[in-house]
């Protein structure tokens, strides 16, 4: 992960974002005025040509103005659409957000 863009706004991102077999897991960090903000997700995702599905069922976020909130059972479906550019992915969310990422490789 590298930017997010919220309103129309770039806040610098430290996370990862790892999408493999029909699985996704997050961990990433957002800078605040209250302090960071932070999540971890997980759950399990479909691609159809530009869409790509979230299905959220583990959900441990929180920090800087938020409360805490911890979920083992989250249903929550965020329908994205994907845009990608070689190793570069842009994801927008329903929110109007779009999470920019570049792939890792070792």
């Amino acid at each position: 992960m590298e930017t997010y863009v919220v309103k129309g706004s770039p806040t610098a991102v430290d996370g990862m974002l790892l999408l493999t077999a029909g699985r996704w897991s997050t961990l990433y960090f957002v800078p605040g005025s209250a302090g960071p903000w932070a999540s971890a997700e997980a759950g399990a995702y479909r691609i159809e040509g530009d869409t790509l599905t979230f299905y959220h069922r583990l959900l441990f976020q929180g920090g800087g103005a938020s409360a805490l909130e911890i979920n083992q059972t989250a249903d929550r479906v965020e329908v994205c659409t994907v845009q990608v550019d070689g190793p570069r992915m842009a994801i927008s969310f329903p929110s109007g957000n779009t999470l920019l990422c570049q792939r890792f490789e070792s």
